[in-house]
């Protein structure tokens, strides 16, 4: 990944862990989430769950694309 990509996905992690903490927190402080909000928490944590995936598979595909100096590993 570039650095630029990194980023991107950086500040994506955060906007996403920053909505679940004031959902958390929300909950904590007030009880359970009205219906709307249930849907926006949830969806912040499938974007979660896919941005993650995303992120495991460049790794697996970097990781695949390795090759030692002989051309082998």
């Amino acid at each position: 990944m570039s650095n630029k990509q990194n980023e991107q996905g950086a500040e994506e992690w955060d906007a996403i862990l920053n909505q679940l903490r004031q959902v958390r927190q929300q909950v904590q402080e007030q009880g359970p989430l009205p219906e709307q909000e249930k849907a926006e928490a949830a969806e912040a944590f499938r974007r979660g769950l896919a941005l993650l995936e995303s992120q495991v598979q460049n790794i697996q595909d970097d990781q695949s694309g390795l090759k030692g100096s002989s051309g082998v590993w």
